[in-house]
């Protein structure tokens, strides 16, 4: 900063420390001036600046002005006050220097450049337009514009956007500040400013307000925040709903459907407010291309050409290589020669590995030499044994099964083996069941549409966990009014009914999530949701209905085969939508089901019912 020639004069000048405004003081060394100046209590140094100043307000100006200091306003703020105009004590008077300065001036200040952002080092990032408006040409109503104007004497303010909020610096005021509250505003600390959301109904309730822009800066600020609060976007998806067309949404300030309009085909959704296109490879291409160069952005959420979504599976080799590896010498014969069995018997590398662990566990007790020579006590021996562990009840059936299946399948001798030993008896234990009340908490216990939508799919449909994760868009058959189950349990191909209150659902899921390729995505949009995902939202949606049970994926299943037999359907047909194979497995819900136990009269009630009618009986008599 230049210093005087006459170290008597000082260069007044606007600057900007610690993020405040501040009257800049510049003069070269004088100890009789200084002295003169650290009168005024409010005087200050910075090391940053190199100078000192004042803060920036009537009062500190009235004082510096009441020193009778000869000084001069600095070339870069035209809009002050000339050098050695004499300025009267009041506060009224003395305001000039800040009457049209407290606020950055673009394109009047040689300070600021022309792009309408401030040059101060502190505040450069934040865009000032227009904030100089001497005759405001949007009034507030009724023509009232008294005390609109930006002026320190009125409470002057300062209103500045950056990215997506208004920055507003303002002298306590109290109806200003319970205005500011009124759009959501809030107060930061950090940078001594009010923070308001830069919205277009903001927009307008501030000019309403305070009449701060003129007409051409309020249009340049409303287009700026339109773009950014309602983006030009065409988003294209499809929907099982229409599966033979691809759905297409224009969106957004400024967007066009002039463009789709001349597309081939094209059709107008009046109720959904959208369009379709025929689902052609060229068609769309050359849509994308026409609306990328209008500028807007292209959301494409339809599947990739040539795109495996699919997550890659260990192949039988990779399985047999990665256990091979990590099985013991002297067991890797026994152990190889089962693997293959169990590929050539293509059995699922899950059940390869649920026979595998019990299975090793027993050679490695018996013995590598023993094993051809087992007899059915031998076995049920090692039942027991097991069986005294405290094992689960899963566990020890899984043992019996993996040794059967070597004896039986691997082995394929020694057949008294595999018909005399016992398999263990099964505990009778029955699954939980939810009441329809419970059940319709459940259902209702989340905001999430994705994760309502999910509990919905698990109640209607009565599908395992790893099947709804399988589901695909294109297996939900909508005009068939079916839901297509692609490799159940089993490698086992089914169709459940698609439940119409699932339909409404989906169309909203649809609408806001527009899948892809899986119906339930994971976050990546290229593999579906996990399972873990999901065991967390029926825990979640259990304790929000305040359900006291244990409540799993697999507890939708359980309830939707019980409330399906005690409205009546037949077992038959519970055992065709569940995928089971043996009628065994589905008879298990015949122990939960109400339907005819609901018709027998408990003797406890019947005797309470005989004991009022002879009260009542007698007393008649």
């Amino acid at each position: 900063m230049s210093v005087l020639k006459d170290n008597q004069k000082v260069q007044i000048s606007k600057g900007v420390h610690h993020q405040q405004i501040v009257i800049i003081c510049s003069f070269a060394y004088n100890t009789a001036l200084l002295s003169k100046l650290k009168t005024i209590s409010s005087l200050r140094y910075s090391k940053t600046m190199g100078s000192w100043y004042l803060p920036y307000d009537s009062r500190s100006w009235a004082a510096f002005v009441a020193l009778g200091v000869a000084y001069y306003v600095s070339e870069n703020n035209d809009s002050l006050q000339k050098q050695n105009d004499t300025i009267p004590s009041t506060v009224k008077r003395s305001s000039t220097l800040l009457k049209t300065d407290y606020i950055e001036q673009v394109n009047h200040s040689k300070d600021t450049d022309h792009s309408g952002t401030a040059s101060s080092p502190i505040e450069s990032d934040i865009a000032s337009i227009a904030t100089h408006q001497v005759a405001p040409s949007v009034q507030p109503p009724d023509g009232d514009s008294k005390g609109t104007d930006i002026h320190p004497s009125k409470g002057g303010r300062s209103i500045q956007l950056s990215g997506t909020n208004f920055y507003i610096t303002i002298y306590y005021n109290e109806a200003d500040i319970a205005f500011l509250k009124s759009l959501k505003g809030f107060w930061q600390s950090k940078i001594s400013k009010w923070m308001v959301k830069a919205s277009q109904e903001n927009l307008e309730a501030l000019q309403k307000k305070y009449a701060f822009w003129d007409v051409l800066s309020y249009d340049k600020l409303k287009e700026i925040i339109l773009n950014v609060q309602c983006p030009y976007l065409v988003t294209l998806y499809r929907t099982p709903e229409v599966s033979e067309v691809v759905i297409v949404e224009v969106s957004g300030y400024k967007s066009r459907t002039d463009i789709i309009k001349n597309t081939t085909e094209r059709c107008y959704q009046k109720d959904e407010k959208r369009w379709t296109i025929p689902n052609h490879l060229v068609i769309i291409d050359l849509l994308i291309a026409d609306y990328t160069r209008d500028g807007a952005v292209v959301i494409n959420r339809l599947p990739q050409s040539g795109f495996d979504y699919h997550k890659k599976e260990e192949s039988y080799g990779q399985y047999k290589t990665r256990y091979l590896n990590k099985t013991e010498t002297v067991l890797k014969p026994v152990v190889e020669r089962y693997i293959d069995t169990l590929i050539a018997f293509k059995r699922s590398k899950k059940t390869m590995t649920t026979y595998l662990g019990p299975f090793i566990k027993f050679v490695k007790h018996i013995g590598t030499e023993h094993i051809e020579s087992m007899t059915s006590k031998d076995i049920d021996k090692y039942i027991a044994k097991i069986s005294s562990q405290k094992v689960s009840d899963g566990f020890l059936h899984n043992s019996y099964n993996g040794i059967m299946f070597y004896y039986k399948s691997v082995l394929r001798k020694n057949g008294a083996v595999t018909k005399e030993a016992r398999r263990p008896k099964k505990d009778q234990s029955l699954p939980t069941i939810l009441s329809l009340g419970e059940g319709d908490r459940l259902l209702r216990a989340m905001d999430n549409l994705k994760h309502t939508t999910i509990l919905y799919t698990f109640y209607s449909s009565g599908i395992r966990l790893n099947e709804i994760l399988s589901l695909r868009i294109e297996d939900m058959w909508w005009e068939r009014d079916q839901i297509f189950i692609h490799k159940g349990k089993g490698n086992k191909d089914r169709t459940v009914p698609f439940s119409g209150m699932l339909k409404e659902i989906l169309r909203h899921y649809f609408d806001t999530y527009k899948p892809i390729y899986w119906l339930f995505e994971g976050q990546d949009r290229k593999l579906p949701y996990s399972e873990r995902s999901i065991q967390k939202v029926v825990n979640a949606a259990s304790r929000k209905a305040s359900i006291n049970k244990r409540v799993t994926p697999h507890t939708f299943r359980h309830c939707y085969a019980t409330h399906l037999l005690d409205g009546g359907t037949d077992i038959r047909y519970i055992q065709e939508l569940l995928g089971h194979s043996d009628i065994k497995t589905t008879l298990i819900y015949t122990h939960v089901t109400n339907h005819k136990l609901s018709m027998i009269e408990s003797p406890l009630d019947k005797l309470i019912r005989n004991r009022n009618e002879d009260d009542k009986n007698r007393k008649i008599i």
